[in-house]
């Protein structure tokens, strides 16, 4: 009865992910490295990013569990696995209670410093809005000074397995973070993880860097053609998850 069970669930959700079709997204961002237009590609095994303004792609296959961040401008690939991104990411974890063990009689100010601090997350869903005709909801998601708005489409599903997806919005915001930032971004993606649908609206404030938002000015569902996720030729291909691994195995 037990397997009968799992087997109908496993079928519901392929006939789901079936019937969710390819989604492009337009967006207009503003912020550092994030201002003017940017194309979002769904499809049910890749997304990718287009920013022109930066010359900055980023693309992932949700199948293989990789994400790529592409610079234009370097001719460069860095590729980072998921299964490296996590296993860094445990033993950037085990350091940082080592870490706060020392730290703990610190004054917090002298703490904040070494990259310490409070790492609560908190969520609060804020209303809706409407965009672009759609009725969104508002979530804020906030780890001390860093916060992360969005307004999303519970109704806009994207293309891509649930499992993947919620695992990449998880490691997300760990990307390119080190330190005891990434075990508390950590937290965030996991609580970015729980919100349903598609993000027609993001504003975030990081310290550091300042303000950034982005929102949709046009949605179109259909086809897309597969060499949207084609990597480009003759670029320099780094293997930044693995490098991450390495590095943190060796204590350093």
């Amino acid at each position: 009865m037990k397997a009968t069970t799992r087997s109908a669930v496993f079928l519901l959700c392929a006939s789901l992910s079936a019937l969710a079709t390819d989604l492009t997204l337009t967006m207009t961002g503003t912020g550092k490295g994030h201002a003017g237009e940017q194309t979002q590609y769904w499809s049910a095994k890749f997304m990718r990013i287009n920013n022109g303004g930066n010359q900055m792609d980023t693309m992932v296959d949700f199948e293989q569990g990789v994400s790529y961040n592409i610079d234009h401008k370097k001719k460069l690939i860095q590729r980072i696995g998921w299964d490296d991104l996590e296993a860094s990411m445990k033993a950037m974890s085990e350091k940082m209670e080592a870490m706060s063990e020392k730290m703990k009689d610190l004054p917090p100010s002298v703490q904040k410093m070494m990259g310490g601090g409070d790492t609560t997350v908190t969520v609060e869903e804020q209303g809706s809005e409407t965009i672009l005709g759609r009725k969104c909801r508002r979530w804020k998601v906030t780890m001390g000074s860093t916060i992360l708005e969005s307004s999303h489409d519970p109704s806009l599903k994207p293309p891509v397995p649930l499992t993947s997806y919620k695992r990449f919005l998880r490691l997300q915001q760990t990307t390119g973070q080190m330190g005891p930032r990434a075990a508390g971004m950590l937290k965030v993606g996991e609580e970015m993880a729980k919100i349903q649908g598609v993000a027609l609206k993001t504003h975030t404030v990081l310290p550091m860097v300042g303000e950034v938002t982005s929102v949709a000015t046009a949605i179109k569902e259909g086809p897309i053609p597969a060499s949207t996720f084609t990597l480009p030729e003759g670029y320099k291909v780094e293997d930044t998850g693995k490098k991450m691994r390495e590095s943190l195995a060796k204590g350093r």
